[in-house]
């Protein structure tokens, strides 16, 4: 006989003080005013020997080596396993900044040390210590809040935009847990769509994620979260006809009420719940690199950007110059890039982190060619943030995502590297 499945859950507020720089458009940008509190939610898994946490952040994406020490605090409090704890970040641009991305502001210690680590640890804590039996409801349906976000321009340029023939994944999947007296207890809302509706805005604020997660919770009780999916290539589809709304939060509480609908509808679509077993693995993907930039052409390239320092030209200013320098210092190429990966396994539904900015077709050949697990979510910006991480079929057109991805690191990333990806995600999912 199988163990019963426990939960426990507990969200936190993370709401910095106004005045706080936003992350995700430029480094200047400030906070001056809340539109709707940031928060922390908090799920603790437990069945026979086996326990779990995941925990949905309601920020833009929080650093890889930022994020490993909030996990092992969490450890530490709760007795979870580190490889068995995932955050999640809701990639929120209207949030603070604790990514520190060069040319976009350095993380704020201060938001982190006096807001958001006690206040998520706080969080974990109350959600693991308040677990109860539970049984898992799930259902799948279709929603176009989201559009591919790589305008192919005229002049076959690509530019930030709305693509109505680009790949997209209309999949939204809505998680849900009840106690043994038939209550609602919580609820999980998986979609993969960037957090840009407000555009530059100075308004503190979940985006349209927001507004989805309150109307579910207020229509079918139980603390409800949102997962972000594949999201690199994915943007808001604005009515204004763009992924951004230029400053105007309006567009992000319009979009989060289409959102919701879709939500509401499918969350009608679960008609049983059942108990279900857990389980989750802590491992790594192997992703293989191609060589550095000549040294001769980095030194020239560094040339014409060296006082560059906002946004992607400052982000590539830095690259050239540490690319510089690692010939300067005799390092040697490497041939791969490791990368944390865990999964927790929940029933037919397996979740899966990635600290990528992921484009949406790589979630969707995973999920496709997994045959063993009905349903594979797979996660952006979970466990760290590295970046966008995009198909070898887009890679030839460039673009923003394309260019940040190749400078993230000295040596980007090999050719076919999404299917390397790919790969080393259902050899992982075997093992859960």
């Amino acid at each position: 006989m199988s163990e019963k499945l426990l939960l426990g859950v507990s969200r936190a507020i993370i709401t910095p003080e106004i005045g706080a720089a936003l992350y995700g458009y430029r480094p200047n940008l400030f906070s001056e005013s809340v539109n709707d509190d940031l928060t922390a939610t908090a799920f603790a898994f437990a069945s026979g020997d086996t326990s779990a946490m995941l925990i949905s952040i309601t920020l833009g994406s929080i650093q890889t080596a930022l994020c490993s020490e909030v996990r092992e605090k969490i450890s530490e409090i709760t007795g979870i396993k580190f490889e068995n704890i995932i955050i999640c970040a809701t990639h929120t641009h209207s949030a603070p900044n604790l990514t520190g991305t060069y040319g976009w502001g350095d993380i704020d210690r201060k938001y982190y040390e006096s807001i958001f680590l006690p206040n998520i640890l706080s969080a974990a804590k109350e959600a693991n210590d308040n677990k109860k039996a539970v049984t898992v409801g799930y259902a799948q349906g279709e929603s176009t809040t989201g559009i591919n976000r790589r305008q192919l321009n005229p002049d076959n340029q690509i530019g930030l935009g709305q693509n109505p023939w680009g790949p997209l994944d209309k999949k939204m999947t809505i998680i849900s847990f009840r106690d043994e007296e038939g209550c609602n207890v919580a609820n999980l809302i998986h979609y993969g769509c960037h957090g840009t509706c407000a555009g530059s805005n100075k308004e503190i604020s979940r985006d349209w994620s927001g507004v989805m997660t309150d109307v579910v919770e207020r229509d079918f009780g139980g603390i409800t979260a949102f997962i972000n999916g594949p999201e690199g290539d994915i943007g808001p589809r604005c009515t204004n006809g763009k992924t951004t709304g230029n400053g105007n939060i309006a567009f992000a509480m319009e979009l989060g009420g289409y959102a919701a609908r879709d939500a509401v509808t499918i969350t009608e679509k679960i008609k049983s719940y059942r108990k279900a077993e857990l389980t989750a693995f802590g491992g790594s993907v192997k992703i293989p690199l191609d060589s550095r930039m000549p040294y001769e052409l980095a030194k020239q390239e560094y040339e014409k950007v060296k006082e560059d320092t906002i946004n992607n030209r400052g982000l590539y200013a830095l690259f050239c110059r540490k690319t510089i320098e690692s010939y300067e210092k005799n390092e040697q190429e490497q041939e791969f890039r490791i990368y944390e990966q865990n999964i927790i396994r929940i029933g037919d539904i397996a979740i899966v982190s990635t600290p990528f900015e992921l484009f949406t077709e790589i979630g969707l050949r995973i999920d496709t060619y997994c045959k063993d697990i009905p349903y594979v979510l797979t996660l952006s910006n979970a466990n760290g943030s590295e970046g966008y991480f995009a198909t070898e079929s887009e890679r030839c057109r460039g673009g923003y995502e394309i260019k940040m991805c190749d400078i993230k690191h000295i040596q980007k990333y090999a050719e076919n590297a999404d299917f390397a990806l790919i790969c080393e995600t259902l050899e992982n999912l075997k093992k859960v």
